[in-house]
């Protein structure tokens, strides 16, 4: 739906940001299409993972529930955009922005279900760590590390908390940020007490 109010008059107000709008969703839309049903087979066996029957958690399970929350903040501010893309006050470059962040995001957690899924493939059924095959822990700790992160920590950090935590952790994030340039820099007294 977002994808056709975008593309829709030729007189929108945004020309380059609305491409950049028009591909983050494109993109995240056939990133969807390819998790549909790697997620419905995780469910079908993550809960031969669990620890036990009335403690069903394990990373499998946490997996899913994480790319579920980054699909309903991507769903929720492609409602807002669609909303209020012709407002006076939208900001077209700040959504963008977001949706581009969101989509590098769901990118590296399909990444990761990739992997996971290779995980529970490789080894034996019900085992949630890999035992004997040391090259298959090299090639997957090697992928695993190649992979790119910084996309969670950036413009859609703590999206997998609850929205009352979203706050708390960017203020950290940014304390240790401003922290560590200024400990860099070795010019005021925090820097230097340290």
């Amino acid at each position: 739906e977002n994808i056709s109010v975008l593309c829709g008059p030729s007189d929108l107000p945004y020309g380059t940001v609305t491409k950049r709008l028009v591909t983050s969703m494109k993109q995240i839309q056939e990133h969807g299409r390819a998790l549909e049903p790697m997620v419905a087979s995780f469910s079908t066996v993550y809960h031969h993972y669990d620890f036990d029957a009335q403690t069903p958690g394990n990373g499998y399970r946490t997996l899913v529930k994480v790319l579920q929350s980054c699909l309903l903040h991507i769903v929720h501010k492609g409602q807002y955009i669609a909303s209020n893309y012709s407002g006076a006050f939208f900001r077209a470059e700040h959504n963008a922005a977001e949706m581009e962040a969101y989509c590098s995001a769901l990118c590296q957690l399909r990444a990761l279900l990739y992997l996971a899924q290779r995980l529970i493939h490789d080894n034996e059924h019900g085992q949630l760590y890999i035992q004997q095959d040391s090259d298959l822990n090299r090639s997957f700790v090697q992928e695993y590390s190649s992979m790119h992160k910084a996309c969670f920590y950036g413009r859609c950090l703590g999206f997998q908390f609850s929205p009352a935590l979203r706050p708390f952790l960017q203020t950290i994030i940014i304390s240790m940020v401003s922290y560590g340039e200024t400990y860099g820099k070795q010019q005021s007294g925090i820097g230097t007490a340290a």
